[in-house]
Order: structure tokens, then sequence, then C-alpha cells
């Protein structure tokens, strides 16, 4: 059954990646997003730079992804931001064709200071499968997001199909992640996913923009790519993608919309290095 992990971007890479049998995997990715105008503060861009590292195993994920903004029009009002998140999860089954899957997700995202009490994002999430036939797997449930500025609830459906190791269609077709690969060989595919952000990081105490505040930044896009496999114990990914719905909403320091701002679409392009052991 798929692995479900949030932080909510979890989220959408554990949908996609579901059970495997590997014992400990290191992954490591990078992405760029071109400049982009943000309405409402005119003649101002931004681009951004994101860097990923992530390991675990079948039960326990730990991630950072870093994130670089180059801002033009504009004073810049922050440089970049982190994120942290370890989830845990289990899956199996318990009565015939029947399944179910649950998992919890912490995580905290910040600009420099770190404040444990009100910059935290706690999200569990669980849920029931049925496998239809050999290999394809129904799956609905519902995941909860508490933090310190908007609780977040979304349901979680979808259908899960093949295995991507295997030659063929594989992936998942489902809400809030959606990834399809077709492999023609053991040694390449390509892939299709529906991006999917949701974070919430806590400026800065001194933050010129608002101190010990928080910045909430949505996004949605697609990826497409290659999968090249040249051994087992190695994979990497490389293609283009494009975020055609973002936005940031400012928060005070007591969780208080203060502004949102919507950006124009972006297109860029990732590379992914993941090895199994």
């Amino acid at each position: 059954m798929c692995k479900l992990s949030n932080w909510l971007t979890l989220t959408a890479v554990a949908l996609l990646s579901c059970s495997s049998a590997q014992a400990f995997y290191i992954n490591g990715s990078g992405s760029v997003n071109g400049d982009a105008d943000i309405d409402g503060v005119g003649g101002a861009e931004v681009s951004t730079s994101v860097y990923r590292l992530t390991m675990g195993n079948q039960y326990f994920t730990l991630a950072y992804k870093h994130t670089e903004y180059d801002f033009s029009g504009i004073e810049d009002p922050f440089d970049s931001l982190d994120h942290l998140a370890l989830d845990g999860r289990y899956d199996g089954t318990f009565c015939g064709d029947w399944g179910y899957f649950t998992g919890l997700t912490l995580g905290m995202g910040f600009e420099d200071d770190i404040h444990l009490s009100d910059n935290y994002a706690v999200t569990p999430r669980a849920g029931i499968s049925y496998e239809v036939m050999p290999g394809t797997r129904l799956f609905l449930g519902a995941l909860a997001q508490f933090n310190e500025v908007d609780n977040i609830y979304l349901p979680i459906a979808g259908i899960q199909f093949g295995k991507e190791a295997d030659l063929g269609w594989s992936g998942s077709i489902a809400y809030p992640a959606t990834k399809v690969t077709y492999r023609p060989s053991a040694y390449y595919a390509f892939e299709g996913v529906f991006l999917t952000v949701r974070d919430l990081y806590q400026l800065a105490d001194d933050s010129k923009l608002l101190p010990e505040g928080y910045i909430f930044e949505e996004g949605y896009g697609v990826s497409a790519g290659v999968i090249f496999t040249p051994v087992q114990l190695l994979e990497l990914r490389a293609g283009v993608q494009s975020y055609f719905d973002r936005e940031y909403t400012l928060y005070d320091a007591g969780g208080h919309e203060m502004a949102s701002y919507d950006v124009d679409p972006s297109f860029g392009g990732y590379l992914n290095l993941n090895f199994r052991f």
C-alpha cells in the first residue's frame, strides 16, 4: 500500500513511492524555477532554487529542504528558507484484499531562528485500501496538519497500479498527488508528476518583513522527465517542470493573516540522484 508522507510535500513524494523492499536509501535533488512576476507588486519578480536531502527506509524518512529566493524589482524580504521533517509510517492487510495505512509527520520550517513552541507542523493520516485485481489497489483516507497558523484537512483518494521497477505502466492517480511512469526498459523509464507544495515557515526574529511571523507557500505544477537506472543501486532522474499556480501568504507572530501574493507561472528543471542499499 502507498505510504502517504507529509510535510505536505512529503505526502506527494510518499504517495508516489509505494512499498519497496529496499532497506535504506539516500536521495539528493536540486531544481530551479525561472523568473516569475509577483502580482500586485509592480516590476517585482522571483526565481527559486530548491535543494533536498532525504534518507530513510520502509518505515521512516528524514528530509531536509533548502530554498533560495532571488528577488528583483524589490528589496529582498528574505534570502532563503529551510524545512526539516521526520516521517513514520506503517501499512498492512487485515482481511483478504483489504488493507490499511497509517503515518505521522513532524515538521518545521524556518528562516534563521527556531522556536519549537510555535514553529511546528504535526501531520497524522490514516486510511484503507482494497486490491481490485492483482497489482491494482484503490485507497481512501484522510490527513490533517496542525500548525500555529491554519490547520489543514485533506482527503486521500486514488488508485495505485503496478510497480515502477516493472516494464510497462505504473503509478498512482490520486489526490493530493499523482504520478505515472512508463518503463520500456530495465535501464530507463519516463515519468510525469503533478507537483504539490504546501510549506509553512517562521521568519527570523529580526525579519525586516514580519519579525517572528510566518509565510505559507502553496504551489501546484507538473513535471516530466526520464529515469535512468544504470545499476540496481543507483537511480538518476532529470526533467523539466512548471509551476502554474503559486501563492505566498504572510501571517504575523500571532498567526493573523496580513497579506497574500500570487506568483505567475514559471518554468525550470530538476535533477535527482537516489542510492538504494
